[in-house]
């Protein structure tokens, strides 16, 4: 399995499969190429379509009562949490995020 590293100078690395990546980087119309970049102007649209996306995503499975860890699945809302974070800093300080695989 690839890895996807996202990068921005206002918040640290994220690394994430490249399913992951992908599926979170069509949300906002963007392909997961070896490259690419998300500028700092087209950062506020890909927060609004990312949350968009991801209100629409279906609610994660229940976790079993017998299991003291709890459901074994992580969303997409979950995985995309990091992702988010890394957008709202890139776009406090007016900087852009890339990738590269």
């Amino acid at each position: 399995m690839a890895l996807v590293t996202f990068r921005s100078r206002a918040a640290s690395e994220i690394l994430m499969y490249a399913e992951t990546a992908q599926r979170l980087l069509q949300c906002i119309g963007k392909p997961l190429t070896e490259r690419g970049v998300i500028t700092s102007a087209q950062i506020d649209s890909a927060l609004v379509q990312l949350r968009a996306a991801l209100d629409l995503e279906p609610p994660s499975a229940a976790a079993n009562d017998d299991d003291p860890l709890g459901p074994h699945t992580v969303s997409l809302r979950q995985r995309a949490f990091p992702f988010i974070a890394m957008l709202q800093a890139a776009r406090k300080s007016g900087v852009d995020v890339t990738w590269g695989i």
